[in-house]
């Protein structure tokens, strides 16, 4: 079986979902995770997962010692653009795995091993969560000297992680449609390269094999999902999925997600938020109520009542 290490780098006081995180990622004992936060008192390891204390300042200084250049990221939301040179940069640390890889916070796992099979991680070199694009919150790597510096391909690479404008570079650079340019064709077209491109252009020149599958659930799918023991399914068809991403619903106040109960490993996951299967229906709602409450009142204090209005009468459930 081959190891993996996912690295997940979070700046500010750890978010409320972080406890169901933390609790799937003790499901999938085999894989081990790094979170690296500037909130943290010291350094600590919590079974597989392992905190590193590190603020921003700190990173900077430590990229900035590996890659030897300067770099100097202007925010938290740019250590994104970082994720494709994690290998290279937290080498030491990574020495002893197979595989590397990225992720965030914000994710429920399922059953990791289900998806990144003996037979799945020998054929690829890249494995993404989506078919279209390298995704932000997971790609895993094979731990070599190609995959680890994969960025390089991209000789702009140092002026834009000192760019404080985010051009979501691990990703697609915003270019969602999946579609193949080469380097001379993006350059010609006045275009910024962006992970997707460097793996998909080195796939087609056979250097490495890649891996894009639709193999999550998140935002707008419908939600109607059960998590038993460290597997989700999907109610809808009882396909199982590899993991649910909370990137929109985690900002929406209809879905209440309650601070996580330790010991609760099966979850009933909806239009109306996350809820351990064993709590008391009638309580769990009148809490959410509450919790709607709040939400509605922030929002009238921060878009103004007639906002507010209008947008409630726009809303279509597309994501219930």
């Amino acid at each position: 079986m081959q190891s993996i290490c996912l690295i997940t780098c979070y700046m500010g006081p750890l978010p409320n979902y972080f406890g169901y995180f933390v609790a799937s990622c003790k499901q999938n004992t085999s894989i081990d995770f790094i979170v690296i936060n500037d909130h943290i008192r010291k350094n600590f390891s919590d079974e597989n997962v392992h905190y590193l204390k590190m603020d921003l300042i700190e990173l900077n200084n430590h990229v900035s010692e590996k890659l030897g250049v300067y770099i100097s990221l202007s925010s938290a939301w740019k250590i994104n653009e970082l994720k494709p040179l994690f290998g290279a940069v937290f080498k030491d640390r990574l020495k002893n795995y197979d595989r590397w890889g990225w992720c965030d916070l914000d994710i429920i796992w399922g059953n990791l091993r289900h998806f990144l099979s003996d037979e799945v991680l020998q054929t690829y070199d890249v494995i993404t969560t989506k078919e279209l694009w390298t995704t932000g919150h997971f790609t895993l790597f094979k731990n070599n000297e190609l995959c680890n510096h994969l960025y390089n391909r991209f000789p702009g690479i140092i002026g834009l992680l000192n760019d404080p404008t985010y051009f979501a570079f691990e990703e697609c650079c915003h270019r969602w449609n999946g579609e193949l340019l080469s380097f001379e064709e993006l350059n010609r077209k006045g275009l910024p390269v962006s992970m997707f491109d460097i793996i998909k252009n080195s796939e087609s020149k056979g250097e490495l094999r890649a891996h894009f599958k639709d193999i999550i659930r998140e935002h707008p799918q419908p939600i109607n999902y059960t998590y038993k023991n460290g597997r989700l399914t999907d109610l809808k068809n009882n396909e199982e999925f590899m993991y649910y991403h909370l990137i929109t619903v985690k900002k929406i106040w209809r879905f209440y997600i309650p601070e996580y109960k330790k010991g609760c490993d099966s979850l009933v996951i909806n239009h109306y938020g996350i809820r351990c299967e064993n709590d008391i229906k009638f309580t769990w709602f009148i809490k959410r109520a509450y919790s709607c409450f709040l939400g509605i009142k922030k929002s009238a204090e921060t878009q103004g009542i007639g906002a507010l209005i209008k947008k409630l009468f726009k809303f279509k459930r597309t994501w219930v």
